[in-house]
């Protein structure tokens, strides 16, 4: 789906790729009429062209977009143009959580336990609201679950975040039947309830075990169950204990592995029968973490603040206007480099892959403080250049959030990389041939 980079779709005009599933493809779009950026996904074409699909899509876009809640992704389209099924939803700058679960894994971290709670509240909170509107999710994974930095709390002592669900009823699509499908798979293996893996019909309390399957997982480091089969999903979600979440983790307080445990009840009669009350749990878990249950949960270079992993560009080092960069020669896309207060480099993009850094073997080298001696990569794409933080001390950031190691991220030239005090962004050569025509 590359080759809609450009495209205008009614008066969505596509930027950038977000990302890809089995069902489709995410855009970063602008909405032209009203000057602002959206979410934009597109069905894959083997889904898009079927009419039973088409007419389930619009039932469940429908259903979607009559939900308004704070933490749930806003609905404000949907429509088939162009040969196009899509739906345009609220745009989320940064990762979903499934992408910092990862990048925790990978360097045996935990996130600070009172914002996991905080924000498994919120998506209870969210979940509860559509429980009540008549729609349950399906596919509650932390692939589903945004997380939006905000410039300030909502409340005094909360965390500046704010959770997003999105993708309510998809999962629904890609089963055979038209309201009610069953005796089919719907859902993510890990995270289904049993009565998922047994296709039975569904109500909130499946999504209330999904959502205790992320939080055994982001208290203690790991899913409950390793699954990879549909045969592994039905006997370990139907039959298996898990491994007590308090062994995993032999700090966890003891109302946190209540909460867990109840969610994550094989019968759903003695699960929480309200997400809204799971979420009352978890706020009083989270008012009654001490001191002690902070030091035990986990040691203090384990841990990471997602406010920080999330920091947005300070306002004082705001990036340099596009207009303060000299013309460069065309021939090429070009790479902007800038500091506050600094005149801007330009490079020229002559290579399909450029690495950027301290060192002097780096293509570009980047010599202030805060830079890696390998901090980041430029990959050419199909349909740009996209940017790979390469495993760098301080990170980097593409457009305030933060860049998850090793990942290749699409990076559109609106967009702004911060590599320590550097801002980089680029120009494609067709606006550097017009701007010099």
């Amino acid at each position: 789906m590359d080759t809609l980079i450009g495209r205008q779709i009614e008066q969505y005009r596509i930027e950038s790729l977000l990302g890809e599933g089995g069902m489709g493809a995410v855009y970063r779009a602008t909405d032209l009429t009203l000057a602002r950026p959206v979410a934009l996904k597109i069905m894959h074409r083997q889904f898009a062209n079927q009419p039973e699909f088409q007419q389930r899509f619009m039932q469940e876009a429908q259903a979607a977009a009559r939900l308004n809640h704070p933490s749930i992704v806003t609905v404000y389209n949907f429509d088939s143009k162009q040969g196009l099924l899509y739906i345009v939803m609220e745009y989320v700058p940064g990762m979903g959580m499934g992408a910092y679960i990862k990048q925790l894994i990978k360097r045996e971290q935990v996130i600070k336990l009172s914002e996991t709670l905080f924000l498994i509240a919120q998506a209870a909170d969210a979940l509860g609201y559509a429980h009540e509107s008549g729609v349950v999710h399906r596919d509650v994974k932390p692939d589903n679950i945004l997380i939006k930095r905000l410039t300030q709390p909502e409340r005094p002592g909360e965390p500046p975040l704010r959770v997003k669900v999105t993708d309510f009823g998809l999962a629904k699509l890609i089963t055979g039947g038209m309201h009610t499908a069953t005796g089919t798979f719907m859902g993510t293996l890990p995270y289904m309830s049993p009565e998922q893996c047994l296709g039975r019909p569904l109500d909130g309390r499946s999504d209330i075990y999904s959502l205790g399957v992320m939080l055994y997982q982001l208290a203690t480091g790991q899913l409950p169950f390793d699954i990879k089969s549909p045969t592994d999903a039905v006997v370990k979600h139907m039959q298996e204990t898990p491994p007590p979440p308090e062994t995993v983790r032999p700090g966890l307080p003891s109302a946190v592995v209540q909460i867990i445990n109840r969610a994550m009840s094989k019968k759903s009669a003695e699960r929480y029968q309200a997400a809204g009350e799971m979420a009352l749990a978890l706020r009083q878990a989270m008012n009654a973490l001490t001191d002690a249950d902070v030091t035990r949960f986990a040691p203090p270079q384990a841990v990471v603040s997602l406010v920080t992993q999330l920091q947005p560009l300070a306002p004082d080092a705001a990036p340099p206007s596009r207009l303060d960069a000299p013309a460069p020669p065309a021939g090429a896309d070009q790479l902007l480099v800038s500091q506050p207060n600094q005149p801007t480099q330009t490079y020229s993009l002559n290579l399909p892959s450029l690495t950027l850094g301290r060192s002097e073997t780096c293509d570009i080298v980047l010599s202030a403080t805060g830079i890696s001696r390998q901090h980041l990569r430029l990959e050419q794409t199909a349909s740009g250049w996209a940017v790979v933080d390469l495993g760098s001390t301080n990170g980097s950031l593409l457009d305030g959030a933060r860049l998850q190691p090793g990942i290749v991220t699409p990076w559109s030239p609106d967009q702004t990389v911060r590599a320590g005090p550097y801002f980089l962004r680029w120009q494609p050569a067709t606006t550097l041939l017009s701007a010099t025509g």
